[in-house]
């Protein structure tokens, strides 16, 4: 009987618009209803990073109501980056715990999720603000740096205990981007003496220097003295013929193709 309140909601959100509207109409006493809406983290993921979508239902300012279960759409408008579990279930939140039913429905064709959360049969409605349901997602190794990918929330569809629709919005869609991993290039400048210190310079990375990168090292003239490539991160001070390059500033470029991902100056002194 219990698995019905799901599967129900489910049901619901194939309801017409008119009866979505009714139930809105309800409530229009309210200046503004309640949503739901995906939080994610301040910062913007990394390749191979894995981030939680939590959706947040209420806020202090406008809390829910009463509210028992709650289902939705969840979409997103490019999938090519992003890896979900198997299964690609939800995970119910805290707020309206414990004995919580939910259901997860992914068409990866249609790019949407279809998500719900209820309480058990008996249960009293919850009031106030909080995480109900959690979809975790991971980026691709592959993803490419500035790769981004949107979510939106639609077809909202709440209801009390006893089956009375409760108007609850859908939140602002919300993006996320690739982040380039930051590059630091230590030490600098390099002593290049073989007394063990400061010898070499290091061009590090998370997760390493892409093996199709290229770091260009070269005068300020623009002539080329050393070229870096297949993943290889080290400069000795030292040119493509082994001669040691003297005491001065020199120019680096890290390029991805035709993408400069960053480019400064490195110094040699004795």
């Amino acid at each position: 009987m219990s698995n019905c309140i799901v599967l129900a909601m489910i049901a619901g959100m194939q309801l017409t618009a008119g009866a979505q509207e009714s139930a809105r109409e309800q409530n229009q006493l309210a200046a503004a209803n309640p949503n739901v809406r995906i939080e994610i983290p301040n910062t913007q993921p990394f390749v191979s990073e894995r981030i939680d979508l939590s959706l947040h239902v209420g806020t202090a300012d406008l809390p829910v109501s009463n509210l028992f279960g709650l289902a939705f759409e969840l979409r997103y408008s490019d999938g090519t980056y992003l890896q979900f579990a198997n299964p690609s279930d939800a995970l119910a939140g805290d707020f309206l715990q414990p004995d919580v039913y939910t259901f997860t429905r992914h068409e990866p064709e249609n790019k949407v999720f279809y998500l719900a959360v209820s309480r058990k049969r008996g249960a009293i409605g919850q009031n106030g603000d909080g995480i109900s349901l959690v979809l975790p997602v991971s980026i691709a190794s592959n993803a490419p740096p500035g790769w981004q990918t949107c979510f939106a929330i639609s077809n909202v569809i709440a209801n009390d205990p006893n089956g009375t629709p409760l108007a609850i919005d859908a939140g602002p869609t919300v993006c996320i981007q690739v982040s380039e991993p930051q590059v630091d290039v230590l030490p600098n400048p390099i002593t290049p003496n073989d007394d063990g210190y400061n010898d070499q310079v290091e061009f590090r990375r998370d997760g390493g220097i892409p093996t199709d990168w290229t770091i260009t090292i070269m005068e300020r003239t623009g002539y080329i003295i050393r070229t870096l490539l297949n993943g290889a991160n080290v400069w000795d001070g030292r040119d493509e013929t082994g001669k040691l390059m003297l005491p001065g500033v020199y120019l680096y470029v890290i390029r991805d193709g035709d993408r400069v991902v960053k480019q400064d100056i490195l110094g040699i002194i004795r």
